[in-house]
């Protein structure tokens, strides 16, 4: 009998054990299937910015790519206010599908490392993949006499807190903690004036009314090729394409001054690997396709593709860099 008690324990043991493996292997292909089929219904991009602007109009660009390659709706959904959380929370909340996809960029680093209040964490989206990089340039107006940037710092430092340096999106964005950042590697200070965007920053500099900035590649391209702005330096590691004759920081001597603004995807932290997979495989081949990268590279913007762990790694390094900034410049959330 109790030979008999244990053959049939042990049969049942059999029994369910070859049971969990055909749900296994039944599961398996299903959820191919399911991926196969990815997405099986409309995506919708949130975009936690105004329309208009580059973060716009390049997540309308991927819209575009993507509906053409999935045979399916992309919606662009611009959530604009509070710094970009309101954009970023509605994803946060939605359904973890891969359906619902953040487009954002360094602001979701830099509001966690002012300690904004928030109603979700940085770790509450995953990365799918870096997008764009939109190297920044240190600009000065002709007028300043300065035409190298050894003689800029030495305007400076003559002159400490006189230099006046425009910050596009005003305090507290990624073009004022550059700012800070470089003056803090220089031991100088600059006059910061805060502006509401990008294009009134150039008009002033134009104008004569500000001295300097550093500012978006894109956005200056063409005052630069007219001789309009001075470039003195770019702050990503290489050379920009577009600007091949103006050296990086980094062979100016100030070797550990990087910082550059980007764009990335991102879903709900609760998104199944298998899903971010396939997000990360399609978004990679719109990015690195010809009619989707030449006329973005031509404004400035270098294409960074890469995995989703690199991603998540980036914002982390970001907080990390960006909170140290901007407590030793005293910055403070607004």
């Amino acid at each position: 009998m109790i030979l008999n008690a244990i053959g049939a324990g042990m049969l049942a043991r059999l029994g369910g054990a070859v049971s969990l493996l055909g749900t296994a292997f039944v599961t398996a292909p299903a959820r191919a299937r399911q991926l196969d089929n990815f997405p099986s219904g409309p995506v919708r991009i949130v975009v936690p910015v105004n329309p208009g602007g580059n973060a716009d109009r390049i997540a309308r660009m991927l819209a575009q790519s993507l509906a053409e390659l999935w045979q399916q709706t992309v919606i662009v959904d611009n959530v604009p206010g509070a710094h970009t959380s309101l954009g970023v929370n509605r994803v946060v909340r939605a359904a973890p599908t891969g359906h619902t996809l953040l487009s954002s960029g360094d602001q979701l680093a830099i509001n966690a490392a002012l300690g904004r209040k928030l109603p979700y964490s940085e770790t509450d989206v995953r990365g799918v993949t870096r997008t764009i990089v939109n190297t920044q340039v240190l600009v000065v107006r002709p007028g300043l006499g300065v035409r190298h940037f050894d003689e800029y710092v030495a305007l400076l430092k003559r002159r400490p807190g006189e230099v006046s340096a425009a910050l596009p999106i005003g305090y507290g964005s990624i073009y004022h903690l550059a700012v800070e950042m470089l003056n803090q590697r220089l031991g100088t200070q600059t006059n910061n004036i805060p502006y509401a965007g990008g294009a009134p920053a150039v008009l002033d500099i134009l104008g004569g009314h500000v001295d300097a900035a550093l500012i978006d590649i894109s956005g200056t391209i063409q005052n630069i090729q007219k001789r309009e702005l001075i470039p003195l330096a770019v702050t990503s590691p290489e050379r920009s394409k577009v600007l091949p004759n103006v050296p990086t920081f980094h062979e100016l001597g100030v070797s550990d001054f990087v910082i550059e603004s980007w764009q990335g995807i991102f879903v709900p932290r609760a998104a199944p690997d298998e899903v971010v997979e396939v997000l990360n495989r399609d978004i990679t081949a719109v990015l690195r396709s010809r009619e989707f990268a030449e006329p973005l590279e031509e404004q400035g913007f270098v294409i960074a593709p890469g995995s989703a762990e690199s991603l998540d790694q980036i914002v982390a390094r970001d907080i990390d860099l960006f909170r140290k900034v901007a407590a030793t410049a005293g910055i403070k959330p607004e």
